[in-house]
């Protein structure tokens, strides 16, 4: 079942986010690219190497792919909301995202981070397939590049509240680096601040900007050296149409 399209109050504000969502895109595989192309003599001769080097390019088309597709649908200040089962949207990410967070690194396989899920039973949402894609999968992703290479990163579903006001919760957990108290608070949100040396710095304030045009919310723990706790909760398809 498909809800029509329809133009959120401030549309300004999502037009931003879905330029942010483009630059970002093209600028992360950009960055992957640049990886591969410094590694691609040295390591071209490991069967491991050439195994993510087809992944990687497998999944860099199906991201294009997904990209040409939602541009040229519909009109870029539109949401099309369908109703999304967000377990099957993570358990998706998950496959990919090892590929992904390892960036044709020079970290042996085994060193890179760990990615667990711990799904429950949450209502389906509605949401623009692709935008809420795009929104989790850069969390899930931040949260692998931010895990150290032998860390771990935890996805957890659950449901909160009861009966027509039920939601849909998500946690992205990692063991990382975590951030300070400052910038939690003065630039968290912000479009291209980043604490990651290499870090494009639109995945949060875009996936913070889409998550809101879903009815959505979103908070974010984090402490130094314990590590980051992203929680986002969305409406059930019963309570948002």
């Amino acid at each position: 079942m498909t809800v029509p399209s329809r133009r959120p109050r401030n549309s300004s504000r999502l037009r931003t986010a879905l330029d942010q969502v483009l630059v970002h895109d093209i600028r992360n595989m950009g960055f992957r690219l640049q990886m591969l192309r410094a590694n691609l003599d040295e390591h071209y001769g490991d069967p491991e190497f050439k195994r993510s080097l087809q992944d990687f390019l497998a999944s860099s088309i199906d991201r294009l792919e997904r990209i040409v597709g939602r541009w040229s649908r519909e009109a870029p200040s539109v949401l099309v909301k369908v109703e999304l089962d967000v377990n099957g949207i993570l358990r998706e990410i998950a496959e990919s995202a090892p590929r992904r967070g390892a960036k044709f690194s020079e970290a042996a396989p085994s060193r890179r981070p760990v990615l667990a899920l711990s799904l429950g039973a949450v209502p389906s949402v509605w949401g623009d397939s692709y935008l809420l894609r795009d929104a989790l999968s850069s969390l899930v992703e931040n949260a692998m590049e931010a895990a150290q290479p032998s860390g771990k990163v935890v996805i957890r579903t659950f449901s909160l509240g009861k009966g027509a006001r039920t939601r849909a919760g998500v946690e992205i957990i990692d063991n990382g680096a975590g951030m300070s108290k400052q910038f939690l608070q003065d630039r968290l949100f912000l479009p291209f601040e980043t604490t990651k040396p290499d870090g494009v710095g639109l995945g949060l304030s875009t996936a913070s900007e889409i998550v809101r045009n879903h009815r959505g919310t979103i908070r974010v723990r984090s402490e130094p050296g314990l590590g980051t706790v992203v929680r986002l909760s969305f409406p059930s398809a019963r309570s948002d149409p």
